[in-house]
């Protein structure tokens, strides 16, 4: 928790110095930056109106302040994997702060948008390696033992619209393809949602693309087609493929019998090349349907078996969702998914893996060898990653002030392993404290037997309590 020795002290203060002035150098950055645009969900059966001039600047954004405590289940599988060879606190705390400014500028056709995330922290969690994060970008307290914290860009682009059907940006952009909610497997260009929090905003990719708008009279009232460049290099959408390489890809908006309708594709060398299509329509004014589906050709699968054996599969994935929400006259909303991952492991693959890591714990307690959990550790990052299953269940249900109480939302979400039966129950309060403050108790409880994959997590429950502040 604190420095040790004066170098120490000096690298964090010089780690602190640099962020700082990172952080500043990125709102700085907007007085030179030429273009702005937001990608928000839009429905397009309209007529396409004349640009109303907002020029200037706008500030706005949001600081965050988290508590967790994680009470862990240490007969867990990957308790076991983790921790077999470190002291861990249990249970443990932990506390995040995120300040998200939001700045956006605009003079005429042209305009800029920047969010940068400074976030600091400190837990009792004993870390692992951390992510590389893309350039412009900081960590800090590298070597602290409790503290940990980055400096970087969410989001950070330009725009040009020459026109109300035309418009291209460029820079770092949370492309949002899909009309998922918790899942969107044809998201080819930006990272995953947290299935347990979907509302959260990610960071973008790097990228370049244009928007051509068009509107007809007929069954097909819009098309719209946004082709995507992108590149990956060292320290620039590092894990978006396989190593340095150039992106091309796009999708076709289509707007016909009320539906909206997508088709996108995205390939490159060292990328598995993926095609997808989704749908998304009101059935009535309360219920709405959507759904998507995508392929991706060459994906090569590794599995692993309880003797620490592995093997690759070169296959082509698919994956699709089927959801729905619907709204209640007393302001109840339901959502509904079931996705099916065709990159995911079965129950008995998942069982295997979680039956390798028991074996290799009691070997470690018994002979000190560590090789079957060195076995399980080669491929932790496909097993232990979020939704690693087939099959799953999404549903969340929300009220809006029960009871007649002002400003409180209640929520339940539940996400189930098809599989092998697992479950996580989520149970969640907003409360509007004030038009600027939210709180935000939640729990998360993983749920299932021995050998599956809400029953194998490192958490036994996740308590967290969160403070937002809008400006």
């Amino acid at each position: 928790m604190y420095s040790t020795g004066n170098r120490q002290e000096t690298k964090t203060r010089a780690a602190l110095e640099r962020g700082l002035a990172l952080f500043v150098v990125l709102f700085i950055t907007l007085i030179a930056l030429p273009g702005h645009a937001q990608e928000d969900e839009y429905d397009l059966n309209f007529d396409i109106p004349d640009v109303e001039d907002k020029s200037g600047f706008e500030f706005w954004g949001q600081a965050e302040l988290r508590a967790y405590s994680k009470f862990l289940d240490e007969d867990s599988a990957l308790y076991k994997q983790k921790y077999y060879n470190k002291a861990q606190e249990n249970p443990a705390h932990e506390f995040l702060l995120q300040i998200k400014p939001e700045v956006s500028w605009k003079q005429g056709e042209v305009g800029a948008y920047i969010r940068p995330r400074l976030e600091v922290g400190w837990s009792q969690m004993v870390g692992g390696s951390s992510a590389k994060l893309d350039e412009p970008s900081e960590t800090l307290f590298d070597s602290d033992k409790y503290w940990a914290g980055k400096i970087l860009a969410e989001e950070a682009f330009v725009n040009w619209s020459p026109s109300p059907s035309q418009s291209f940006e460029v820079g770092k952009k949370v492309l949002k393809w899909g009309k998922g909610y918790a899942w969107n497997p044809t998201s080819f260009i930006a990272r995953p949602k947290d299935v347990n929090d979907p509302d959260q905003s990610r960071e973008g990719y790097y990228l370049a693309f244009g928007d051509f708008i068009s509107s007809h009279d007929g069954t097909i009232s819009t098309i719209a087609f946004t082709p995507v460049v992108s590149t990956v290099s060292e320290n620039i959408n590092e894990g978006l493929a396989d190593g340095d390489t150039t992106l091309v890809g796009g999708k076709l908006y289509i707007l016909a019998y009320d539906t909206d309708f997508d088709v996108m594709v995205m390939g490159g060398d060292k990328y598995d090349t993926r095609i997808g299509a989704d749908f998304a329509t009101n059935l009535a004014e309360n219920f709405a349907i959507h759904g998507e589906a995508a392929l991706r050709m060459g994906y090569t699968k590794t599995t692993v078996d309880s003797g620490g054996n592995t093997s690759v599969e070169d296959i082509n994935a698919w994956s699709f969702l089927l959801g729905m929400r619907y709204l209640t006259e007393t302001d109840t909303t339901y959502i509904a998914e079931y996705y099916h991952n065709g990159e995911g492991y079965s129950s008995q693959e998942m069982r295997s893996y979680y039956t390798l890591i028991d074996d290799g714990f009691d070997a470690y307690q018994a002979t000190a060898s560590t090789a079957l959990l060195k076995a399980s550790n080669k491929v932790s990052s496909y097993y232990n990653q979020s939704s690693a299953g087939r099959d799953y269940l999404y549903f969340r249900v929300s009220q809006k002030e029960p009871f007649d109480i002002l400003y409180l939302t209640p929520t339940l979400t539940t996400i189930l392993n098809l599989g092998d039966g697992s479950f996580s129950l989520n149970p969640e309060l907003a409360y509007q404290y004030s038009t600027n403050l939210e709180i935000r108790p939640r729990l998360t409880i993983p749920i299932g037997a021995a050998k599956t994959e809400y029953g194998e997590k490192v958490n036994k429950i996740n308590a967290e309590l969160r403070f937002t502040y809008f400006y």
